[in-house]
């Protein structure tokens, strides 16, 4: 169908205002009508050029803000999530870090106790080795070979009167 055919009916917007634009520059005017000017081929194929360009036109304007806007939207959810992976990977070395850390604790602490505990065994041994020798060496009744420590006391300490003095004064004088 041709672009100066009046049994157009539904034409959208921009063919109208793309037809009238020919129009101007070819010098026809708004003032005459269609049907009084036979198009020439030349016409034909320079209205049927301007109506594809129109119409590619419509279709990348149409494409184009889709992507622009999803990318614009998905700039801050992108950065969201790299900021909350980045905060998930600290608190995931700070808590590796701690189990580290506590599994030396609770080594040093096993360490410990089994060392008490072996320290302990030897001083019970040692009492047991000991009070063993106390209960032989009194079943023999030898009594210069004790194994007391015994320290030789001459004579008793006596009080003399002289050492001390009296702080305070009976009532009775």
């Amino acid at each position: 169908m041709s672009w100066s055919d009046p049994a157009r009916r539904f034409e959208p917007a921009e063919d109208v205002q793309l037809r009238a634009e020919l129009r101007d520059l070819l010098g026809l005017g708004p003032g005459r009508a269609p049907s009084e000017v036979e198009p020439t081929p030349e016409l034909k194929a320079l209205a049927e050029d301007l109506r594809r360009e129109a119409q590619r036109r419509s279709r990348t304007q149409r494409k184009r803000p889709t992507w622009g806007l999803l990318a614009a939207a998905a700039l801050p959810l992108l950065a969201a999530l790299a900021g909350l992976g980045g905060w998930g990977v600290q608190q995931k070395h700070r808590a590796d870090d701690l189990a580290a850390q506590t599994l030396r604790q609770e080594q040093e602490l096993t360490r410990l106790v089994a060392s008490h505990s072996t320290e302990l065994a030897m001083e019970r041994q040692a009492k047991a080795e000991v009070q063993q020798q106390l209960q032989l060496a009194s079943r023999k009744g030898n009594r210069k070979n004790e194994p007391f420590l015994v320290i030789p006391v001459g004579a008793p300490l006596k009080v003399t009167g002289d050492d001390y003095q009296r702080v305070k004064q009976d009532p009775q004088h």
